[in-house]
């Protein structure tokens, strides 16, 4: 059952754990929370610019993009730490990991 729609599953479900779980440790880091202060303050800067509707066009498409680019990094992120938590699990336990199945699972192609 390794076709684009199981993928598409276990990102959907790991989206979902990630939000969870990574936000309550984004909530307790003092530099990230620094860090989405700046970003702020940047935000209210860059709306306050005097640009006309196609800077202001071309900026937002970059910054949409990056987003973009930025939260699917770190679905794969979380899902590539997934699949080393599993390695490290098999090393340590062998007869109960079957981590070949599960990197197959994780990492299959579209067709």
């Amino acid at each position: 059952m390794c076709d684009k729609e199981f993928k598409e599953l276990v990102k959907i479900a790991v989206e979902k754990l990630k939000d969870e779980s990574v936000l309550k440790l984004l909530q307790a880091d003092v530099s990230y929370q620094k860090d989405s202060k700046d970003e702020g303050y940047a935000e209210d800067a860059f709306n306050q610019l005097d640009l006309t509707e196609e800077q202001r066009e071309v900026c937002q498409r970059l910054i949409d993009c990056r987003e973009k680019q930025d939260f699917e990094y770190g679905t794969h992120a979380y899902i590539a730490g997934l699949m080393d938590a599993f390695h490290i699990m098999a090393v340590l336990f062998p007869e109960k990991w079957d981590t070949e199945r599960i990197m197959k699972a994780l990492s299959c192609k579209s067709r």
